[in-house]
């Protein structure tokens, strides 16, 4: 699912000018929120935009304001924006008929050329009454869901004789810049508009953003080696609280940075009662599903159609939210199977837990082994010379999860699957028997540390779900699965079936799309659930998914469905996987996704399951599988 947060982040330590004390912390501090993003709330690197540094003048930090937030199409109304510094501020005399209120004073951040000479005259940083007029701009385009965080201060400081103390302090004294730069450097914008200059970047009824400070007004903003005192405990709360269900004015009472100066840090404007980032990120987690029952037996709402088995486990939890403190309860085991749920009793009668609503399985009890051959490369050759021990639970340093039955081989033609750790990335290639010779090389980039360390896993859990099928096979010559090209002008069907005996040989041209037609020739109305499986041996991405409010089945008994597959991009691979499963009860197969970058991004609510319902009569699933060659024209037309 397509992330709906973006982030300008700025981190300045050195500074150009030689008047100006340099920081330690503050490009760090931004780094680590842009990793808190990525890792926990799972945006992109491509939402972020990261200024360190001399990369962050006042003309740079303008110019990707405009364009990475205000005219980037990519934000909608209502995604959540980021606008996080660290580094100096500072306060200037302010001007006669600088704005209402008459202050004596004009905050303003300092960026890396602050207080030097510029094509313009000499820069007088980025001041309290420019950047509100930038976030009234970008809220009139984009909405009010801004955040902006400010890990500086803005008093002079009181420790400038002391150069071993100031050097803590995110605030500066402004000595070459006068009050006619500040005009000067004004945010075209800001011209003709109202600003109550009296409070600063302090403003408590504003509209456009809400506001977290490293400290009040008069305090100092203070760091040490290992980061921002109000950024380290901004970033520790995810360890604390679970940040779904935590407002801003209650985060900023929850912080308090430890250190001999006082700082306490602040919450305001109009909106500061909202969650944070008013929720957007904190979305469902399709691998959470929901349970009923009382502390010793459970009912879960995952069966054999999404492969339980009896000695299946799981953890419950709180809730199901995504980038959310969520630890497990409980441990449970399933001892009952049925087709879209199951039975299960705590595994520890004398331990006992909390309460929880939402499971999350942690051993699959895979009865079929997955092969795994792992290339000698120099990195693994190093690690068998030079460290002495190797854990139980890892292949050359890549984890196992324990109950998807993981094992090594030491031939390359007995695998399913072949690693190759190298010194900077990890390479994996299926050795799937349905697949064509020519196999891909999915390669992760050893830096993306959750991606590598997942691996096996979702390689294990992809051959799983491949290879399952029901033994009893209900619907056994029932279900027919047909492909077919789209006319690009009639956006009808065209030719032939394209599937043969579960096969497509398919000619694939540039542009090309394709509609998939469902077939039910049995006497009961049926849930399809359709996956693409690529075959890199991880990704698999859910093509259709009846919703949770559909009032009947979607593929009627002696009926069809047609899916329109059409502008979905797939990745430079020669064969892939239609797999559909079935069920004559509707359950969520959300689960099955595997991929940071779906072909055919999914809105949210079709993957959560439906409130829990008791489930009466006999139910029945099933699976059938398609097998898909392409030959492309070119390398790059790679479209379904």
């Amino acid at each position: 699912m397509a992330s709906r947060v973006f982030a300008l982040l700025i981190g300045i330590d050195d500074y150009k000018s030689g008047r100006i004390w340099n920081l330690e912390a503050c490009a760090d501090d931004a780094r680590r929120m842009k990793q808190w993003l990525m890792q926990d709330l799972h945006v992109p690197s491509s939402n972020i935009a990261l200024l360190l540094n001399r990369q962050a003048t006042k003309r740079r930090i303008e110019d990707t304001f405009m364009s990475h937030l205000v005219n980037n199409p990519a934000i909608s109304q209502g995604d959540a924006l980021l606008l996080y510094f660290a580094g100096h501020g500072s306060s200037m005399s302010a001007p006669r008929d600088w704005c209402e209120g008459k202050p004596r004073h004009v905050q303003v951040l300092c960026p890396y050329d602050h207080d030097t000479k510029g094509p313009e005259g000499r820069v007088a940083g980025i001041s309290d009454r420019s950047l509100y007029a930038m976030l009234g701009e970008l809220s009139a385009v984009k909405g009010d869901n801004i955040t902006l965080i400010l890990d500086c201060s803005f008093s002079s400081p009181q420790l400038a004789g002391n150069a071993h103390d100031r050097r803590g302090v995110r605030c500066t004294l402004t000595e070459k810049a006068r009050k006619e730069d500040l005009f000067t450097g004004l945010w075209r914008g800001a011209i003709g508009k109202k600003f109550n200059g009296g409070h600063g970047f302090y403003q408590d009824d504003t509209q456009s953003h809400t506001l977290l400070a490293a400290c009040k007004p008069g305090e100092m903003a203070t760091e040490w080696k290992e980061g921002g005192r109000f950024t380290q405990e901004f970033l520790a709360m995810k360890k604390l609280v679970p940040l779904h269900q935590l407002r801003y004015f209650e985060l900023s009472e929850r912080l308090s940075p430890a250190g001999h100066v006082p700082q306490h840090p602040v919450c305001l404007g109009h909106h500061k009662d909202r969650v944070i980032f008013n929720g957007i990120p904190f979305v469902p987690d399709t691998n959470f599903v929901p349970v009923e029952g009382d502390k010793d037996g459970l009912r879960l709402h995952m069966g054999a159609i999404h492969g339980v088995v009896e000695g299946t486990e799981f953890n419950v939890h709180s809730h199901n939210r995504h980038g959310s403190l969520n630890p497990s309860l409980d441990s449970f085991r399933v001892y009952e199977v049925h087709p879209t749920w199951s039975l299960a009793r705590r595994k520890s009668i004398n331990k006992r837990g909390g309460r929880g609503s939402w499971a999350r399985i942690t051993r699959w009890n895979a009865r079929t082994p997955f092969r795994v051959y792992m290339k000698k490369t120099c990195s693994s050759l190093f690690r068998q010379l030079f460290c002495r021990l190797t854990p139980a639970d890892e292949l050359d340093g890549i984890p196992i999860k324990e109950g998807l039955n993981i094992v090594e081989v030491e031939n390359s033609m007995m695998a399913d699957i072949s690693v190759g750790v190298h010194s900077r990335d990890v390479r994996v290639q299926t050795r799937n028997q349905l697949a064509p010779p020519r196999r891909p090389v999915l390669t992760i980039e050893k830096k993306d540390r959750d991606r590598s360390a997942l691996i096996l896993d979702e390689a294990a859990r992809y051959h799983m779900h491949l290879h399952r099928t029901n033994p009893e096979n209900p619907f056994r010559d029932q279900l027919q699965m047909e492909l077919y090209l789209v006319d690009p002008q009639t956006q009808s069907r065209a030719g032939h079936n394209l599937l043969l005996n579960g096969k497509a040989e398919i000619a694939h041209k540039r542009g090309a799309s394709y509609a998939v037609v469902l077939r039910n020739h049995s006497d009961t109305d049926l849930w399809p659930y359709l996956a693409y499986m690529d075959s890199n041996g991880v990704d698999i991405h859910l093509l259709y998914h009846p919703g949770p409010c559909s009032p009947a089945p979607t593929l009627s008994k002696n009926g069809y469905l047609e899916i329109a597959l059409r502008s979905l991009s797939l990745p430079q691979l020669d064969s892939g996987f239609l797999k559909l499963f079935v069920s004559t009860s509707y359950t969520s197969l959300g689960i099955l996704e595997q991929s940071s970058t779906p072909i055919q991004p999914a809105p949210s609510d079709i993957l959560v399951p439906r409130p829990l319902q008791l489930v009466h009569g006999a139910q029945e699933w099933d699976t059938t599988l398609a097998i898909l060659n392409f030959s492309h024209e070119t390398l790059s037309a790679k479209r379904l």
